[in-house]
């Protein structure tokens, strides 16, 4: 167990830095020099402190952002409503989850102690749990986390593990509500287009995000702050061409005419890629584009050496995929202990912060 005392330093990252942050056993697509330089261009610098051991060894390095002024200030990984589903440490060698849970709380003492921040959450994706909810070992009783400044909730969502062959991969699909479309589908003509000239990212995200305004319409919804089409824009464009992978199914319509009838966006990484987002009109969903389109992702990810592809959330029709269940823990320091006790008060507080300067941010973008 990492029982020494870490330390740790804020830095802006050289390229040497930023090489052993993406190639870490344990670093995502969130951790990446691409996703920060998407963080900064919609409005939120990444806030990245490399942690050092006693011998001054390099450990690893915390990635995510800070909002607020001076002391008041909050540290968040990931920032709320951007996108990443998890962020937070990437270490050089293999450590413990207790380890892990232990430079978290020393990361957050240091950033109290130094007037950097009063609150720290972090969602940690290689603290998951496969099919059973997170419990901190008994070292990390809830009374200690008390004491501590400590509190967890557990986020869940569906991913599915790429590693297996294709033939495995297909055998998890369900065979009524995927296995059965993805080849109706086919029949029909169907075929997937993925866009690989930086020159279709904005003719791209436009229909994308009338795909994405369709589905919100026929759930009574609106788009989300990550769904906006300047930031699918700025996410593309900075995550081009390795580490984003932009998605559209064609086919005909009734009437013999071709039309882009789903579109999605998924990010990719060795360890943890994310279906960011997807959608499809209404009006071509008897054709079984989104089932094609999943399956389609999935298949090009694996031929690339992907791990996890996270789903982002628990709607049941990710279940068709072969996913199961992953439970995330959201770690949060506060600097008082009896800050606890309102910490709902200051996710609510911190949350129109993030609102207010987000739509300052989107406005601020300007589309190519």
């Amino acid at each position: 167990m990492h029982t020494k005392t870490s330390s740790f330093t804020t830095i802006t990252p050289t390229a040497a830095d930023w090489t052993a942050i993406e190639s870490a056993i344990d670093s995502t697509c969130f951790h990446s020099h691409s996703w920060s330089n998407y963080l900064r261009r919609i409005g939120y610098p990444p806030f990245i402190v490399r942690v050092n051991d006693e011998r001054n060894e390099i450990i690893g390095y915390f990635i995510g952002s800070r909002i607020g002024v001076g002391r008041l200030s909050f540290v968040t990984a990931p920032m709320l409503g951007v996108g990443t589903y998890t962020q937070g440490l990437v270490t050089i060698s293999p450590i413990s989850e207790k380890e892990r849970v232990c430079i978290y709380q020393q990361l957050a003492q240091w950033l109290f102690n130094t007037n950097r921040a009063i609150y720290l959450h972090v969602d940690d994706w290689q603290l998951r749990r496969d099919f059973t909810e997170w419990i901190p070992d008994q070292t990390f009783t809830q009374s200690t986390m008390d004491a501590l400044g400590v509190s967890y909730t557990v986020r869940p969502t569906l991913y599915v593990n790429l590693k297996p062959t294709e033939e495995e991969l297909w055998a998890g699909l369900s065979y009524k509500s995927c296995k059965y479309c993805v080849n109706k589908a086919r029949k029909l003509g169907l075929y997937v287009r993925v866009i690989t000239n930086r020159e279709g990212i904005k003719e791209f995200t436009r229909v994308h995000y009338e795909h994405i305004v369709d589905v919100c319409e026929h759930k009574g919804m609106k788009p989300k702050a990550s769904q906006e089409r300047k930031r699918m824009q700025a996410l593309c464009e900075e995550l081009f061409p390795d580490r984003v992978l932009m998605l559209q199914v064609l086919g005909n319509d009734e009437n013999g005419v071709e039309q882009i009838m789903s579109s999605a966006i998924m990010c990719i990484d060795k360890g943890e890629c994310i279906y960011w987002t997807g959608g499809s009109y209404k009006r071509y969903q008897k054709y079984c584009p989104n089932e094609l389109m999943v399956w389609e992702g999935m298949r090009i990810l694996h031929e690339r050496g992907a791990g996890d592809l996270n789903f982002g959330g628990m709607a049941s029709y990710k279940l068709k995929f072969g996913t199961k269940y992953a439970y995330v823990p959201r770690m949060t320091f506060v600097r008082y202990p009896w800050m606890l006790n309102i910490v709902g008060e200051l996710k609510r507080y911190y949350f129109k912060i993030h609102v207010m300067i987000g739509k300052i941010a989107t406005k601020n973008l300007h589309l190519i």
